[in-house]
């Protein structure tokens, strides 16, 4: 099962940077570092700002029934094809979406999770 992990957090981004950092230096020593499919969000805000209802309707869509393209993505929404376009866009940037050389569009995770940290 492919999953995705969002983490909000105060200190994201310095979080993100120590993934790094220990994933490297594992690396370096020799040892085995496993691939993470993670983002991070420094507020519940940051991450509602990204992941709107469309875009997760958008994702929920695309889970069930890849695309043919953002058209036929718009046309099965029921959505303008420019607002569409936007929000593919961001969320391929993310990982969160499949754009693939022929124009097709897939969700690859059967999973998103989320953590929320509330105290450091």
């Amino acid at each position: 099962m492919a999953k995705h992990d969002i983490r909000i957090m105060d200190d994201a981004l310095a979080q993100a940077g120590a993934d790094v950092v220990a994933a490297w230096k594992a690396a370096e020593a020799g040892e085995a570092v496993e691939p993470t499919d993670r983002l991070y969000f420094d507020s519940w805000e940051a991450l509602c700002a990204v992941l709107t209802p469309k875009r997760y309707a958008l994702l929920r869509h695309l889970r069930q029934s890849p695309a043919e393209g953002i058209r036929a993505l718009a046309r099965d929404l029921k959505r303008d094809v420019k607002r569409v376009h936007e929000d593919v866009s961001a969320l391929a940037e993310l990982g969160l979406i499949e754009r693939h050389p022929d124009g097709s569009l897939s969700m690859p995770h059967d999973e998103i999770a989320s953590t929320i940290r509330f105290a450091a």
